[in-house]
């Protein structure tokens, strides 16, 4: 068949979102630790080579620049410049009222139950063959070497890591998911993105354990989607993402100090 053919044949409008929304969660990524590799490299260069000094550091660079900064990027794209309303309708970003608060406490306690509810059915069905053990994520992983990132993870999980994240893959990647198949569909799509560009921090010997980790990735992130769906409001999905992140770092520290 002659290559001006293959030129002219439609992509199917799903193929285009998918795909979309799987090159920004991966340039996301990428573009966030070309930062950290910057911000580091910088450091390092002026003498600092504190643990927490660079930890700080490279999380703002990951979670502004790569996750935050790319969202803020495409809507800037597609509007060909900055347009409030879009940005404030497309995102469903608004001041959380008194329901909204509700969702957040409600939904922090049941991000738990959803994670422990996941844990239960691993360790009984053991699907993956390793009797319910997942990798640890990296970020937990230094915390324990050195307790003190640990509660520096608690405002940087709240302030950087549940906003820049969920800007991304809830406000940015599954809205535009929904433009394109059913908020059901979409909501799983965009779950699927998040814990596959979560490998990375994952990344281990035992592949079974790592999908063991990437399945709590999938399921909180499916809990997340629904969550924001249900609210309407990115803010719900972005505190109860960080409020969940920094309990994690707090019962951390606790245990390991």
């Amino acid at each position: 068949m002659p290559a001006n053919r293959w030129s002219s044949v439609p992509v199917p409008p799903s193929v285009r979102a998918i795909g979309l929304c799987l090159g920004l969660g991966v340039v996301g990524w990428l573009t966030g630790f070309a930062a950290t590799l910057g911000v580091e490299g910088h450091l390092l260069l002026f003498g600092y080579t504190t643990q927490t000094v660079t930890q700080l550091a490279s999380s703002v660079a990951f979670n502004v620049v790569g996750a935050g900064g790319l969202a803020l990027t495409y809507l800037l794209v597609r509007r060909h410049g900055f347009d409030r309303a879009f940005v404030l309708e497309f995102l469903r970003l608004r001041k959380p009222d008194r329901w909204d608060l509700v969702w957040i406490i409600v939904g922090l306690f049941g991000a738990f139950i959803v994670a422990v509810s996941y844990q239960f059915a691993v360790d009984l069905f053991d699907p993956f063959g390793v009797g319910g053990e997942g990798t640890t994520h990296s970020g937990i992983e230094q915390g324990r070497e050195y307790p003190l990132l640990l509660l520096l993870g608690i405002p940087i999980a709240i302030l950087l890591t549940g906003p820049g994240e969920e800007l991304l893959y809830r406000g940015v990647i599954q809205s535009r998911l929904t433009e394109t198949f059913p908020t059901a569909l979409a909501v799983v799509l965009a779950a699927v993105v998040f814990a596959a560009v979560h490998f990375p921090v994952y990344m281990g010997d035992d592949i079974s354990a790592v999908l063991v980790s990437l399945g709590t990735v999938t399921t909180l992130g499916l809990y997340l989607g629904v969550l924001y769906e249900l609210s309407d409001n990115l803010v719900v999905p972005a505190l109860v993402h960080g409020g969940f992140n920094a309990v994690v770092y707090l019962q951390n520290f606790l245990l390991y100090t």
